[in-house]
């Protein structure tokens, strides 16, 4: 899904640029819908990184802490991750469900658009649970640590 609204923003803009540029007719849809492509293709991707726990960190500290404080570390930053989720779900439903009018040019509901902040919080929160139970699991000494 990622993938396909990277290629499908790419064509819109490149598409755009020359209509703009060479024929002096830009497409009045073509930003808009890049916009848009953009931010979905920023949530999804939030969601592949948290899945293969590929966000970026900076553990210098943490890797020359002790094995378990690292655990409880990790712990704590899951609990966070999860919190955090929790209130993206809760207020971009709010913000989705509020969002009733068309966009501008290409006339979809706002909804379809913001949509995206719950989905992706929500499939980061089921993510988040897996890795908090892994790392449960290892802090108590039946699991493998990160």
């Amino acid at each position: 899904m990622a993938g396909t609204f990277t290629v499908l923003m790419s064509v819109a803009t490149l598409t755009n640029v020359v209509a703009r540029y060479g024929f002096n007719s830009p497409i009045p849809w073509a930003e808009e819908f890049s916009r848009y492509a953009f931010i979905w293709l920023v949530f999804i991707g939030a969601v592949i990184c948290t899945k293969h726990r590929r966000h970026i960190c900076i553990d210098a500290i943490v890797t020359i802490l002790p094995r378990r404080t690292r655990l409880f570390l990790h712990l704590l930053a899951d609990v966070a991750s999860l919190a955090l989720m929790l209130i993206m779900i809760y207020y971009g439903w709010i913000l989705a469900s509020s969002a009733t009018h068309p966009t501008s040019t290409l006339n979809v509901p706002t909804y379809f658009v913001y949509m995206v902040v719950p989905l992706s919080a929500l499939l980061i929160l089921l993510h988040s649970l897996k890795d908090f139970w892994r790392n449960l699991r290892a802090a108590f000494g039946r699991g493998v640590e990160r």
